[in-house]
Order: structure tokens, then sequence, then C-alpha cells
């Protein structure tokens, strides 16, 4: 039988008037093709015709119909075999695939898409390298000029900072275009899978274990006997912290089902980026320069909002029109940040590097790591698949990581309240291993965790483009304006009725008036605390009422009051710097409502054990606080000035 061009047809309930088809195709051969031969091909080939038992049979409806099987109708222009064919050999091509009539226009398709793709890449190769030249035109000329800016650091505010910009693209790209694609699964395999391998065999030994960690501790240990000698008092801070860790641990919900390389590698991260941020020259300049950088960023807020608000902004300076407005604005560049997925990216790799060394899960780094930048609403979003299927221990550590930093968004608004700003960023950063140290500490894991770092997929954000991202941006921090200024409201109000009656009652006792009020209470309970994260005595009772205002209400209140303290000179400097440490967090009443909202949304089917841990992981996210407190009282032995914050949205260069 000879094959000719195949049309398939579905078996429908009517019969199909087969006279009218061999009219318009010739005499045709009828066979069933059982469904089991019938394979769409890329997903839907609807009138694409393959013959033979073997091959792919492209129905003219979905699979999944209710005919069981479809009917094959091939023209048939020569029915009789010629004298002499060979019927093995048609049996032999009949299983083969034969021309297809789609095949050309497919084809045809894809070579058009291969040659628009061909076009966009050359286009966008022509582009880059244009870019390319022009930027160094520009570099080189920057250079030759030698501009110099006349107040400031060189590296931070002049052409060195341009410089130091362009190595960091350079090496980028470098990394990302050619080592990674070119070397990279050969590194992988040949250089860091057997050195992984061989410092894991390593490890294993309890011995060297044991050895490592006792050495470290020895050295740690050492090494702030020497640096205190001259100041004694810093070694308060030093007790701080083995009194927390030991509340921890006392209270801790299994006390022996603890894993102490979490702890210890936690607070070991903790204390070293303290050095580095504190003590090391360059990695004090370089956060000096960061937290400029913020201020001077954040200060083009006040062009936008001087032109709607006029002089409430520029002379009044009214809260909820200057400081607020910031906020709106930090939203909308997070949020094109996010659509780019550079937020992503940053992410992800911090939460790999907090998971290859405190050991936490996958879902657990990434947390964490999120909240450096992101808000206790916010961070949970990269995790939210995972949510459901998380253990109790790793709902408290994401909890406590939400409850131990703040959000890039609300710093913005502590700036403005003239609290340093490269502290706080250090207490963002610091506060993310001491977290999940403490978290693991206070609850530790007890099952064994269903999510690895591979199963973490972390998409872009679903917007049409950037335009649509900018105003998702602004639409959230309006949500979060109107939040936060509600609070305020509602919060001052209530804390000034609550004085009033507080005052009330003990001036009926026989107390003056004035004397009794709930932050002097506050200062009074809290005194111990800080005292153990190194604030003298004398000041003891502002940093408890700081601690007190916090907790009961927000930080908001706590870093308004602060910043009232720092511009009346009511404390020093050192308490200055303590109290911002020990504020940087979402820990107080308020925030574990709108956690359990956040995740019970995300989680429907977990919230009842999200609510049962929502207090404990408060509890340890202020203690997370605490420690990053302790750990600044240790290592400050000088008291730089504060970051001043710019108003001028000009840096002024002179050849």
């Amino acid at each position: 039988m000879t094959i000719g061009n195949p049309f398939v047809t579905k078996k429908r309930e009517q019969d199909m008037d087969n006279q009218a088809f061999e009219k318009e195709n010739g005499d045709t051969n009828t066979m069933e093709v059982p469904m089991s031969n019938v394979k769409p091909v890329n997903g839907d080939l609807k009138g694409c015709m393959v013959v033979g038992a073997e091959s792919q049979y492209p129905p003219e409806a979905p699979l999944g119909s209710r005919s069981s099987s479809y009917q094959l109708t091939v023209a048939n222009p020569d029915p009789d075999p010629p004298p002499g064919h060979d019927d093995e050999e048609d049996d032999e091509d009949y299983g083969l695939l034969t021309m297809l009539p789609c095949y050309h226009s497919f084809k045809e398709k894809m070579d058009k898409a291969s040659k628009s793709w061909k076009e966009k890449q050359m286009g966008r190769s022509l582009l880059a390298a244009t870019l390319a030249v022009l930027y160094a035109v520009y570099f080189i000329s920057v250079l030759a000029i030698h501009t110099e800016v006349e107040k400031g650091n060189y590296w931070c505010d002049g052409d060195g900072f341009l410089i130091i910009i362009t190595i960091i693209v350079i090496i980028g790209l470098c990394y990302f275009l050619v080592v990674k694609p070119m070397w990279g699964p050969y590194l992988n395999q040949h250089l860091i899978k057997p050195s992984d391998a061989i410092l894991g065999n390593i490890w294993s030994h309890r011995l060297v274990r044991w050895v490592v960690w006792l050495g470290l501790l020895l050295g740690v240990l050492v090494f702030l006997v020497m640096d205190t000698k001259d100041d004694p008092r810093r070694l308060v801070s030093v007790f701080g912290v083995f009194v927390l860790l030991l509340f921890g641990f006392i209270f801790s919900k299994a006390p022996r089902k603890v894993r102490w390389r979490h702890v210890a590698w936690g607070m070991g991260l903790q204390f070293s980026l303290g050095l580095i941020i504190l003590r090391w020259p360059m990695g004090k300049a370089l956060f000096q320069c960061a937290g400029d950088k913020v201020s001077a960023f954040l200060a083009f807020t006040d062009s936008g909002s001087s032109f709607v608000f006029g002089k409430l902004v520029s002379e009044d300076k009214i809260f909820a029109f200057k400081v607020l407005s910031v906020i709106l604005f930090f939203s909308f560049c997070i949020q094109i940040l996010y659509y780019w997925g550079v937020m992503q990216w940053v992410v992800i790799k911090l939460g790999w590097c907090l998971q290859v060394t405190v050991g936490t899960t996958a879902c657990e780094s990434v947390n964490a790591a999120a909240n450096i930048f992101l808000g206790q609403s916010e961070a949970p979003l990269l995790i939210k698949p995972y949510i459901v299927i998380m253990t109790k221990s790793e709902i408290h550590a994401v909890m406590t990581g939400g409850f131990a930093t703040i959000a890039g968004t609300v710093l913005a608004a502590f700036i403005s309240f003239g609290i340093d700003s490269s502290h706080l960023l250090s207490a963002s950063v610091m506060s993310a291993p001491a977290a999940l140290a403490f978290a693991k500490l206070f609850y530790p894991e007890t099952k064994r965790s269903r999510t690895g770092v591979d199963e973490i997929k972390i998409v872009k954000g679903d917007e049409a483009n950037v335009l649509h991202a900018a105003l998702a941006g602004v639409t959230t921090g309006i949500s979060l304006v109107a939040n936060i200024a509600a609070n305020l409201i509602a919060f001052y109000a209530f804390i000034t009725f609550c004085n009033a009656v507080f005052n009330w009652t003990c001036i009926l006792a026989g107390a003056e008036e004035g004397v009794c009020s709930l932050e002097n209470l506050f200062g009074w309970i809290f005194m111990p605390l800080a005292w153990l994260m190194g604030v003298d005595w004398s000041e003891c009772d502002k940093v408890g009422e700081l601690i007190g205002l916090k907790t009961i209400i927000n930080e908001f209140v706590a870093y308004s009051k602060l910043g009232e303290f720092k511009d009346t000179g009511a404390i020093s400097k050192r308490a200055e710097i303590i109290a911002t440490y020990a504020l940087c967090g979402f820990s107080n009443i308020c925030a574990i409502g709108i956690s359990l909202g956040a995740m019970g949304a995300m989680a429907p089917s977990r919230r009842g054990d999200i609510a049962r841990v929502s207090v404990r992981a408060m509890i340890s996210g202020s203690c997370a606080c605490f420690l990053t407190a302790c750990i600044a009282g240790t290592l400050l032995n000088d008291f730089p000035g504060a970051v001043t914050i710019s108003t001028s949205n000009t840096t002024i260069l002179t050849p």
C-alpha cells in the first residue's frame, strides 16, 4: 500500500460524510488507531498528520474526549500495488515518519524566531558595547581631570567612589559572563566539591570540633581581656552576653535538643561583624560611608514632599509630612529592585552564607537575610510556599528574625529622628545571625526539616513592567504610612491616658505630681537589663525607659524619645549607641498582631502553630537585639560623632 497525504479525523457520535470526503480527497482507506498511539507533539499539533503504528497521531480534538480511538483516513490514489512489489518493505516503511503537512510551517516559524532572536542579541550586544565605550570615555575623562570633593572622604565622595563602583561592576561582569559559564562546572566538580568533602571528613571527628571550638573561645577571651584592660566596664557587656544566653537555655523549649553549632556560629558571626564594623578602620569607614549615602539618598524625598506639602516639610518639618514621606520614596525604590530581581539575588546569596555557616535550614536562612532589608510582613513572602510544611522551630525562627530586625523603609524614618545611620545599618546586619542563634537556643529543632536549599525558588514579582512595579511600591508605602500614623496616634493617646491615671493614683497616695509615670516605671524595671548591656548605672533609668517604650508601644516612640535625649544631651554617647542597637527591632506587643496576621494569611492551615510560638518569638527577637547591644558595648572603645544628615541633593565638585 502506497501512503499518500494522510488526514486524521476524530470519530464522532455522528458518522462522517465519507462520500463528500472521498470526492474531495480521492479514494480513501480507513483504519482504527488506538488512543495509546495518539500523542500530541509539543503540546498541540492540531492538523499535523503522521502515519504509522509507532508514529505520533495528533488529534483534531484534545486528548481525553469520549472516543477511545481515532479514525485515520489516508488518500490512496494507487490502491493496487505494482507487480513485484515487496509487502514487507511497505511494512517497514509504514512505521517511519512521513512528511508532515505542518512541518514546513513549523520550520518556517522556528527560522523566523531564530532570526529574530539573533537580531535581538546583536542589537543588545551593540548597545552594550556602545554604553561600555561611552562609560570608558567618561571614566578616563574623570580620572584625567582629577575631580575632588571640597569636603568629605575621597573614597566615599570623590572620584575614588567611582573607581570602587567601576571595579565592582567589572569583577561582577567577568565572573557572571566569563568565569562562571566557562569554568564554573569544572571548578565545582574538581575544586569545590572535593574541598567540601575533605573539610566535612575532618570536621566529622569530635576531637577536631572540640579543639576548634575551645581554641576559638580561648582566643576570644584572651582578646577581650587584653582589649578591655584600660576600660574594664566593657566587661560588663561580656557578662551580659552570658546572662542572656543562660536565660535562653533555662527557658528553652527543649534544652536537651539544643544544637550548639547554631548558637556558636550565630554568635561568632555577630562578634566578627561587630569587629569589622566597630573596630576595623576600613570596615568602620565602609559602614560610615554607607550610612552617609543612605542619608543623602533619602534626603531627596524632601524634593517631592516639599513640592506637595510646601512649608510643612521645608520649614515646619511636621512628622506626618516630612518623616513618613521618606517611607513612600524608599518603598518605591525597593519595589523596583524587587522587580529587577536584585533584592532576590542579594537575599538568596546572604541566605546561602548563613546556611553554610550557622547551619540553619534554607527557609530560616533566606528569611533572616531578607529581614535585613524587608519587614516582618514582607520577608516571609519569599518563602511563602514553604510555610505550610515548616516545623514549629522553623516558624519560630522566621518570626524571631522579623522581631529582631527593622525594615529598610522605617530605617529611613529613624534616620530622620537624628539617629546615627551607620549604627542602624550595623545593628540590622549584626542582628540577623543573632536572631538565628537565639531562636535555635530558645526553640530548638526536634523534627526533620522538609525544606532544602535546592527547593527554594525565589521568583520575581508579577508586575507588567518597571513602572507597574514602582506604582505597586508606592501603594504598599501608602498602606505602611497609614498604619504607622494610625498606630502612633492611638498609642500616644493611650500612653498619655495611662500616664494620667498612674499619676493620679500616686497623687492620692501622697506622691508629688509628675513623679509617677509609665516612663519612669519602665525605666526602673529595665534598669538591670540596661546595665548588663554596658550602660553606666547613672543612665540606666533613661535607657531602661527607652527599652520599655519600645517593648510596650513600638520602636518609633522609643527612637523619637532617643532623638530628644540626644538633642538635649541627657545621655552620653556610649549610652546612645548601645540604646540604638538595643532598640533596632520590631519586638513589641503590637508587632505580634502584625506578624500573626501576615503569616496567618500566607499559611491559613498553620495559624494555630503560628499563634502558639508568637509570644516566645517576640521574646527571642528582643533578646537578639539585646545581644547585639551587648556586643556593641563590648567592642566600643571610642565614641565617634553621629552622622549628620545632609539635606543637600548635590555634591560640589571642583577640578
